[in-house]
């Protein structure tokens, strides 16, 4: 990752992080090497993280990091308050969206969050001059298909999810959804 990529992941990071209660237990799908756990720090209850990419699992003091693709590889029956997906829905493909929705229902603790970041369509655009330019990796670029942020709303209340809270950030790049399982 080059510091630019950093900086992103960063960002969408502490954005996140406003949103999830201290000392809860938190599954996040697409977790690269445990950032968001790590910026957690103490107030991170118990983590969990699901990623394609990892090479092998890792154990760290409050969390646990292991290869897979959700929800096909999710095995561990735990209470979940959180679930997070940081610039992941843009990678799963159209016909695999539904199913995710549902299974991130079917395992959060009633009352529980997912939150979401999703780039806007026009961010693929920056992102593809900043990785010509050297300026970032733009980690799995190639799998954006142009999923549209307008969709995320009506993918995860189909699942029984209410919203609680949309916003753009990042100069309007990038939007950040935060919603609730029903109690």
């Amino acid at each position: 990752m080059t510091r630019m990529d950093r900086w992103i992941q960063k960002k969408r990071i502490q954005r996140v992080m406003r949103h999830i209660p201290d000392g809860i237990t938190i599954l996040d799908i697409g977790c690269f090497q445990g950032e968001l756990f790590s910026a957690m720090g103490k107030r991170l209850g118990k983590g969990f993280g699901m990623d394609p990419l990892l090479s092998e699992p890792i154990e760290k003091p409050g969390y646990t990091l292991m290869k897979g693709w959700f929800p096909d590889d999710w095995k561990i029956k735990t209470a979940l308050h959180c679930i997070t997906m940081l610039a992941v829905l843009e990678h799963i493909p159209a016909s695999l969206q539904s199913n995710l929705a549902k299974r991130t229902s079917e395992i959060l603790l009633p009352g529980g969050l997912l939150i979401l970041t999703v780039p806007s369509k026009k961010a693929d655009i920056f992102l593809k001059l900043l990785k010509k330019m050297g300026m970032i990796h733009g980690m799995s670029l190639e799998e954006h298909y142009g999923f549209d942020p307008a969709d995320t709303k009506m993918l995860f209340e189909s699942a029984g999810f209410s919203l609680k809270k949309h916003e753009a950030f990042q100069f309007g790049l990038n939007n950040l959804f935060v919603f609730k399982r029903p109690d």
